[in-house]
């Protein structure tokens, strides 16, 4: 499918076109190992719903320190440089965890491989993002992380439909999948991934957190609160589906893939719609939209009432996911973008880490009445977005923009 872009320069940028390429690669495959683990653990190895829960969230804890260090490395040593070295790692660890599984390993060595990926991968997507954020104006950058979002949706739309299907012959294979495909990442990130630094950073020799920047704290927090409600799609749905729905692994990837496929046909639609509207009301309405499309899973487990809402759900993704990287480029400077991005990622992984503990927590407790599992997660999400879009608009009124640089192509 042709992918129509606003802007006639960004169709032409090779560095948004070969992440856009690794993000489709990266999320077939990788989508596997995320969807089912948690069916893994609960069905094959009968681990509770809230050690999963607490698994997850170990691996955004991990993550925390990888993400400020990880963005001031990118600054400090070149896109390049982590472009070329990041893949090799992640993907002997992916294969370590196919063979763990495989072996029908101790749990703990598990645990310890699962939580070993996500630092890399975490430091991975700053990369990506900071590279489409160098080589593209301030006026296409929404367009342009749309673009990455429908390349790597269409792996999605294909990821977990086939791991639902290979799981039937093996959870190995839905964890080895990922493994070899990242070393198609590796080929094309050497091939037309080059240095986009703008080539004046002023990190020094330090690793910096922007503590003076009140104010890019701020935002950046309350953009990052959306995804405690954004947070129960994953682990929290999965098990939801699997345990009280009785949905089976095949059809549980089928609801996925609708998820990338409405990515990938809608994105740019929802980017149309709400162009004129501001960046903070467009967060909270959609996490007005996740709030009342979870809630709605209360209410019947039929799979075509299940496909309506996931199309709802993933309309929340369309009008939140863009917008939010978008604004952190508008705020970071040129020449410190690794360390903002890493410094939301951090922020990020202050919050969303409590989404699968707080939802396979009220899963473990409340899977006999649905309705009371949903309502507190509706409930924060209308609080949240009401925050989002009160305390937001008059941060960023008050905020003066950030220079641009020269665009690299």
């Amino acid at each position: 499918m042709r992918i129509r872009l606003r802007e006639s320069s960004l169709a032409r940028n090779r560095h948004v076109a070969a992440i856009s390429a690794t993000q489709l690669i990266r999320i077939l495959g990788r989508s596997q190992a995320w969807i089912f683990i948690p069916v893994y653990l609960a069905d094959v190895r009968h681990v509770q719903y809230v050690v999963i829960g607490l698994l997850f969230f170990g691996t955004a804890m991990v993550s925390l320190p990888f993400s400020i260090y990880g963005g001031s490395l990118i600054d400090r040593l070149g896109r390049r440089f982590a472009a070329i070295y990041l893949p090799p790692v992640i993907m002997l660890l992916m294969l370590a965890l196919a063979l763990l599984v495989y072996l029908h390993s101790p749990l703990y060595e598990i645990y310890a491989s699962f939580l070993l990926v996500e630092p890399f991968t975490s430091v991975q997507g700053i990369l990506d993002n900071v590279v489409v954020t160098d080589t593209t104006q301030e006026a296409e950058r929404t367009s342009a992380f749309s673009a990455v979002r429908i390349a790597g949706n269409i792996g999605f739309s294909m990821g977990p439909a086939i791991g639902g299907f290979i799981s039937q012959a093996g959870y190995f294979y839905v964890f080895l999948v990922p493994a070899v495909l990242t070393g198609l990442e590796w080929v094309l990130y050497i091939r037309y991934i080059t240095e986009t630094s703008p080539g004046n950073n002023t990190g020094g020799k330090k690793f910096r957190f922007p503590w003076s920047d009140r104010k890019f704290i701020v935002l950046s927090l309350l953009v990052a609160s959306m995804w405690f409600v954004a947070g129960q799609w994953g682990t929290t749905l999965t098990l939801f589906w699997t345990n009280v729905d009785r949905i089976p692994n095949s059809l549980i990837g089928v609801l996925y893939s609708v998820n990338g496929l409405v990515v990938v046909f809608m994105q740019v639609p929802t980017n149309w719609m709400l162009a004129r509207m501001r960046d903070f009301n467009r967060i909270a309405l959609g996490g007005a939209v996740y709030a009342v499309s979870f809630l709605m899973l209360a209410f019947s487990s039929s799979f075509i009432f299940l496909i309506v809402d996931v199309v709802i759900i993933t309309m929340g993704e369309n009008i939140i996911s863009p917008v939010a990287y978008s604004l952190i480029g508008k705020v970071s400077p040129p020449d410190r973008r690794g360390e903002y991005f890493g410094s939301f990622q951090l922020m990020m992984g202050l919050v969303t880490p409590f989404a699968p503990v707080i939802g396979t927590a009220l899963l473990e407790h409340f899977s006999y009445a649905p309705l009371l599992m949903w309502l507190p997660i509706f409930t924060a999400g209308i609080i949240l977005s009401a925050m989002v879009s009160r305390v937001g608009k008059s941060l960023m009124a008050s905020r003066r923009p950030r220079g641009e640089i020269t665009r690299i192509s």
